[in-house]
């Protein structure tokens, strides 16, 4: 990622409207956008690097509040779960690799394993903008 998230998370203590809030969504979306982009890519480059045979492919999947990115066997013949490289049904197909196409893989995970954890921040971003939300409505409503 070359474009760092551009994000000031000091919200001022008038912002009647909402704007600066909505320009932080907007912008944390656009950032997830981004992350989501660079996952469909790493999963693209898999094939040009290792070709149509390779069995693994990075997907994702939901937690219920965001998205992860995790690596699958693509063939039903084998172990179908979302696991990380290290798992033993992984490291076992991958020992007839070349140790170079490994170290690749590995800085695939890395990389992976960051794009979660931004994911993560993302939605806890997001998930306090909505609780500041929440908590002007009921004082506004608040009768004193």
């Amino acid at each position: 990622m070359t474009i760092p998230l551009n994000i000031n998370l000091l919200i001022p203590f008038k912002d009647n409207e909402g704007a600066r809030r909505n320009l932080y969504r907007k912008d944390i979306e656009r950032f997830r956008d981004r992350l989501d982009a660079r996952a469909a890519e790493l999963r693209d480059d898999l094939i040009s690097n290792f070709g149509e045979d390779f069995e693994l492919t990075i997907a994702g999947r939901s937690d219920g509040t965001t998205t992860k990115y995790f690596w699958r066997f693509r063939s039903s013949k084998r172990d179908r779960k979302y696991v990380r490289l290290h798992a033993k049904t992984v490291t076992d197909y991958l020992k007839v690799f070349d140790p170079n196409q490994v170290l690749h893989l590995k800085d695939i995970e890395e990389e992976l394993i960051y794009l979660n954890a931004n994911l993560r921040l993302l939605k806890g971003f997001i998930d306090a903008i909505e609780q500041s939300e929440s908590e002007l409505v009921d004082l506004r409503a608040a009768e004193f």
